[in-house]
């Protein structure tokens, strides 16, 4: 490995002739303005050469924010598999006529799956109307043992509504998060018209949101209160007639109680009538199985993982890998530790790294340039999941989280992008002009400027990466004395 004293220098030195004479933009990059004040660590290494091309500070163990999932998600795709799907039992508690009727409870065993949405449990409710329920009686019990109760990592203090925040729960959907749109009345001083989605009876909606004739974007607060079994959302403010309607996602409160809160209403759908109240606890001994139900696989979940950095399938396959490894219930203790555990077996440099959560909303996560490098150099290697990973990665000026960067300008990139307060992140991999391909990582701390400052310079780092061409130019072939020269005998020649 090159020292971690590399200077600007050396790295242009190191390019030259390979990527010609504009390199010195990348030496520009480390000392943009936006960049001023911050620590910065960056490696660059050339897979198909093996060597490191670049690195500065690659050793420096920074926070990584979102960077830090693609532990989770190399350590998930390796455990379980591309192909594994989590699945969550569905028992009965009582008896069940010719007719289908459950003079009993209905039990849902949560398994931590990520992967439930309303479209998942829809399905879930029409198995359970095929396998012969027509009517519950006894309304619908929810174990949610497999994790513990804590449902907020303690390092996220303090905790917003936002969906970003969401809970994390044994039996979850909809990434324990909903939409709410807001758009104006088409008369002024009336109220404006706001929708939540999914309809579920655990949403409450309080509305105090007025129509006015102020210019301006919406002014609106939406928070999400515990109310009874279910959540009040409270939508305030004042909105302009001309106005475009906007969208907000909030987390719930309760995960549990919303997904059978929508569980209960699929079933309904199905023609299934459900009567009774929802509750919480073990499964009983007295109950019977009644199916499995099968949700995506890992490598959807990763997909969902990576491309939109998803925060709450990043902490649910946290604590799942915590289960799995040390045993249930899952808890955050837990899955640290088996994350800590995989990257040691991996061969990653692991005394950079440490490990809090799966999303990188704590700021006490550490990992270096050099470590996030050579895991996606080792990801490379892993034919049976590392092309997975790779897909789940955003494109370059493309889709998920790289949509609207770079410009809107398509380059060969695959990255997964970072951002707390004052901390932006950007590891990947990117093809140059020649087809070589590079890993990058590069980590920014403490930088002053604002984040659209630091994703902007990060953006020109990696355009220019894309940009080098690093195969040397083949040699001239040396002339073969026995070979005749043109228009001797023996070489065919241009018709005079």
């Amino acid at each position: 490995m090159r020292s971690r004293s590399l200077t600007l220098a050396l790295l242009l030195l190191s390019l030259a002739g390979a990527a010609g004479a504009d390199d010195d933009a990348l030496g520009a990059l480390l000392a943009e303005k936006s960049l001023r004040g911050a620590q910065i660590g960056v490696a660059v290494l050339d897979l198909e050469a093996g060597s490191t091309l670049f690195e500065s500070r690659a050793d420096r163990s920074l926070i990584p924010a979102s960077n830090q999932k693609l532990l989770i998600a190399a350590a998930a795709l390796e455990h379980w598999g591309p192909t594994h799907r989590f699945e969550t039992p569905v028992f009965i508690d009582g008896d069940l006529d010719e007719q289908g009727v459950l003079d009993g409870s209905l039990w849902i065993e949560g398994s931590g799956d990520p992967s439930l949405v309303s479209e998942s449990l829809w399905k879930l409710a029409e198995e359970i109307r095929l396998v012969g329920i027509s009517e519950i009686r006894g309304g619908i019990g929810v174990d949610s043992s497999y994790f513990d109760a804590q449902r907020f990592h303690p390092d996220w203090e303090p905790v917003s509504a936002r969906a970003y925040h969401a809970p994390i729960g044994a039996f979850a959907v909809n990434y324990s998060s909903f939409r709410i749109e807001v758009r104006a009345a088409a008369t002024l001083g009336r109220p404006a018209v706001v929708s939540v989605a999914p309809r579920t009876a655990y949403l409450h909606v309080d509305s105090r949101v007025r129509t006015e004739s102020r210019s301006g974007p919406l002014k609106i607060g939406v928070d999400t209160l515990p109310s009874g079994l279910g959540d009040r959302v409270l939508v305030h403010g004042v909105v302009s007639p001309n106005g475009e309607g906007k969208t907000y996602w909030r987390a719930v409160t309760r995960p549990e109680g919303y997904a059978a809160s929508m569980l209960r209403t699929q079933l309904q759908a199905q023609g299934i009538a459900v009567a009774g109240t929802t509750r919480s606890g073990r499964v009983p001994e007295s109950a019977r199985g009644l199916l499995r139900f099968q949700g995506e696989s890992v490598a959807t979940l990763v997909q969902r993982l990576s491309k939109f950095s998803n925060n709450f399938v990043a902490e649910q396959l946290t604590k799942l890998l915590g289960a799995a490894v040390l045993g249930p219930p899952g808890t955050w203790e837990k899955g640290a530790e088996a994350i800590s555990r995989w990257v040691e077996t991996s061969g990653l440099p692991h005394r950079d790294i440490t490990v809090r959560d799966g999303s990188g909303l704590s700021a006490r996560n550490r990992l270096s340039a050099r470590a996030l490098v050579g895991l996606l150099a080792r990801v490379s290697e892993r034919f049976e999941w590392g092309p997975e990973f790779l897909s789940a990665l955003p494109l370059g000026g493309l889709d998920g989280t790289l949509e609207d960067r770079l410009n809107g300008e398509a380059i060969p990139l695959r990255a997964k992008t970072g951002h707390l307060r004052r901390v932006s992140s950007l590891s990947g991999y990117v093809e140059t002009l020649d087809g070589r391909r590079l890993a990058f990582a590069v980590l920014i701390n403490g930088a002053r400027s604002p984040a659209l400052d630091v994703d902007a310079a990060l953006d020109r780092f990696v355009t220019r990466l894309s940009q080098l061409t690093l195969t040397p130019p083949p040699e001239p072939a040396a002339l073969d004395p026995t070979r005749p020269e043109e228009g001797e005998e023996g070489i065919p020649q241009a018709p005079q």
